[in-house]
């Protein structure tokens, strides 16, 4: 038996692993990729957040989204789902609300698509409709929170698939994700989580909490992203509470599946809400680092719920180190002093 050599074969694929760039082995290194720069820039230059913008319905009664920032919003989804790789569709609906029937609503959807368990699917949702005004809270710091989540996670393998929807029509009944929930009846989804305005954070009692909503049938999702925001969203307290069934986890919860509500603890207090200052442009107003840290709460959840498959690399380096080690253990086993 070549003994050493197998030694010396062991010593230098772990050298030239450590030499080159680390793959992800846990959640931690995962979540660590989560980038505030990277959320912001999608908050506050793509989405549409600013005085005068606004993705929401034609308040005249049209039965069309008007034409836009509503528009310019599900393209730039679409192509950064794409970008990262996704499978990326569009999902079209139309709904009556108000007496009008609307056309042109769509969701915008990404998958990543499982290694070992396709069939379980884990979602990441938020909606990207605003109501009359630039929703820069409401919800566009929930679908930076996607966007950033697709980005990060999209560079890594999970045994189970993971989907990232951009909702349409939340603020009128949640009609995007009920259309979604009722089209995907049958599928085995372990998780939803919706998240749904993660930025204001002001001082005070409210401040770096946040809320995680839910049935109690959905008790589970809840503590395992309330554990995931306790242990990697750096700093932020979660408070665990009960059926809110105004988000898009409602549909899923509908429908039998795990789902909750991730949002900021002074929701009820935010005197932004459904106003034309609901904007990247009011002074003080979103707290960038507390939705990053939202975000990473998210991130982490997934990661471990989805479970990480190692890179190649990894693999090889943990299957020659076992073998190193084997190796050694035989060579100890018939050394002379151990055979006297």
């Amino acid at each position: 038996m070549r003994l050493r050599g197998v030694w010396r074969l062991s010593a230098l694929v772990l050298v030239l692993g450590l030499a080159a760039p680390a793959s992800a082995t846990n959640v931690q290194d995962i979540a660590n990729n989560v980038s505030l720069d990277s959320y912001t820039a999608y908050l506050d230059n793509h989405l549409y957040t600013h005085n005068g913008d606004s993705r929401g319905f034609d308040v005249s009664g049209s039965p069309r989204y008007p034409a836009g920032d509503h528009d310019s919003a599900r393209d730039y989804i679409y192509s950064q789902f794409a970008s990262f790789g996704l499978t990326t569709t569009l999902d079209p609906f139309s709904f009556t609300s108000g007496g009008h029937t609307y056309l042109g609503a769509s969701n915008v959807i990404g998958v990543k698509t499982g290694k070992t368990r396709p069939g379980d699917i884990y979602i990441l949702g938020a909606h990207y409709d605003s109501v009359q005004n630039p929703g820069a809270d409401d919800n566009a710091s929930g679908v930076a929170g996607v966007l950033e989540a697709a980005r990060v996670l999209s560079q890594y393998q999970f045994d189970a698939t993971l989907v990232f929807a951009a909702f349409d029509g939340e603020e009128k009944w949640m009609c995007g994700s009920t259309h979604y929930a009722a089209d995907a009846a049958g599928q085995n989804i372990l998780g939803m989580v919706s998240l749904d305005m993660l930025a204001y954070n002001p001082a005070g009692a409210h401040h770096d909490k946040a809320y995680i909503y839910g049935r109690d049938a959905s008790n589970t999702i809840k503590q395992a992203l309330a554990s995931a925001m306790t242990t990697y969203s750096g700093g932020i307290t979660p408070e665990v509470g009960g059926d809110t069934p105004y988000s898009d986890h409602a549909p899923f919860e509908a429908q039998g599946w795990q789902a909750c509500l991730l949002i900021e603890h002074a929701v009820w207090n935010n005197p932004n809400y459904h106003t034309q200052a609901d904007s990247a442009d009011t002074v003080g107003y979103l707290d960038y680092a507390y939705a990053t840290g939202m975000t990473r709460s998210a991130v982490a959840y997934a990661a471990g719920a989805a479970g990480i498959v190692p890179e190649p690399a990894t693999l090889l380096m943990l299957t020659v180190g076992a073998l190193a080690l084997a190796a050694r253990g035989r060579r100890g086993r018939m050394s002379p002093s151990r055979l006297r």
